[in-house]
């Protein structure tokens, strides 16, 4: 990556549209982050990316929030599969954050949840609710698909900053 040519793009995004340069920087971490979930990701998963400007460095980490026993449902959901109804094809995706409405209980997802006793492991302190932080690979090619959603990011987050 040129380095030199992304920080004029960034200072004339900055004059041209009136937008502060950590507002554009943003964008592009949400814009990787969703590339790379698109290509490398799995349904549920909290991806971030960090973009370190100076060094032109990519970081990728996956966000997990800690839950107790007692916040999880009951129930064992199976994994989809062919003979799911239409109907439950549909509440699971209306679900995707992992909340039932009905009891507020969470259904545990073990990509974007870890049961706090594990969680503990990792951090002494950690509350339930509280974010803990993986660290990912860090990937550099993607494909039209993760290319297109990473542009479309951005266009529209421009969009709402101007």
């Amino acid at each position: 990556m040129d380095l030199k040519a992304f920080q004029a793009a960034l200072e004339q995004l900055e004059a041209e549209r009136g937008i502060n340069r950590e507002k554009i920087i943003e964008t592009i971490e949400l814009a990787l982050a969703a590339a790379y979930k698109k290509d490398y990701g799995k349904r549920g998963q909290i991806i971030k990316a960090k973009f370190d400007i100076g060094s032109g460095k990519i970081d990728f980490f996956q966000v997990k929030i800690a839950v107790s026993k007692d916040d999880i449902r009951e129930e064992i959901i199976p994994e989809e599969t062919k003979k799911d109804s239409k109907k439950e094809r549909d509440e699971h995706e209306r679900d995707e954050e992992g909340i039932d409405e009905e009891d507020r209980k969470i259904r545990f997802n073990p990509e974007r949840h870890i049961l706090i006793e594990e969680a503990q492991k990792i951090k002494k302190d950690i509350e339930p609710n509280e974010e803990i932080i993986f660290p990912l690979e860090t990937k550099y090619e993607y494909g039209r698909i993760a290319a297109q959603t990473a542009n479309q990011v951005i266009l529209q987050h421009i969009r709402e900053a101007e």
